[in-house]
């Protein structure tokens, strides 16, 4: 249910900004160093006004390592506030970002117990950071404060192991190193 609401937030919010005319200007970013250990990292801005953006953010990461695959997702909704005044301009921006987080993580190895977990949740973090903007390509690199809130995490296996633990949760440190294209 979490993930419907999180996801209609950010589909109602992107038709809304569709229908003004934002996506006029609009500049989509990716993770080149998640490309490079298997996750994909999106993040669309559109323009609201003279120094903010706002629009989703998207991130899949697949991993296979020594016996264990690693699945996830998250889904979210960012803003960034550009402290010079001018969006897609170079410059200081602060960026307040809530993520819904999905993680399934497999046992592989081939003993016979395939023993599984799971966990989802939400991150809402702040991100202080500099943007480098020529024409069209940009840099942007970050870094701030953020904190999890985990649901649940359920353990299975085949052999009829089913365990859910309470979700708990802590301080996160979100890094980005993302380049950008405006449009």
């Amino acid at each position: 249910m979490k993930v419907l609401k999180t996801v209609g937030t950010v589909v109602l919010s992107q038709f809304l900004l569709l229908s003004t005319g934002a996506w006029a200007e609009t500049n989509v970013r990716v993770s080149p160093l998640g490309l490079l250990i298997g996750s994909a990292d999106v993040e669309v801005d559109f323009k609201i006004s003279p120094s903010v953006t706002l629009g989703p953010t998207f991130q899949f990461l697949s991993l296979d390592s020594e016996g264990f695959d690693v699945s996830a997702y998250s889904v979210g909704i960012r803003s960034n506030i550009f402290l010079n005044g001018e969006v897609f301009k170079s410059g200081w921006y602060v960026g307040p970002v809530a993520k819904y987080i999905n993680v399934k993580v497999e046992d592989t190895d081939n003993s016979s117990s395939n023993l599984e977990g799971s966990a989802s949740g939400l991150m809402v973090a702040v991100i202080l950071g500099y943007q480098w903007m020529w024409e069209s390509f940009n840099i942007n690199l970050g870094v701030g404060p953020g904190h999890s809130f985990i649901d649940e995490i359920r353990v299975t296996d085949n052999a009829g192991y089913d365990e859910t633990y309470e979700g708990s949760g802590g301080f996160v440190l979100p890094i980005e190193f993302m380049l950008g294209w405006k449009f």
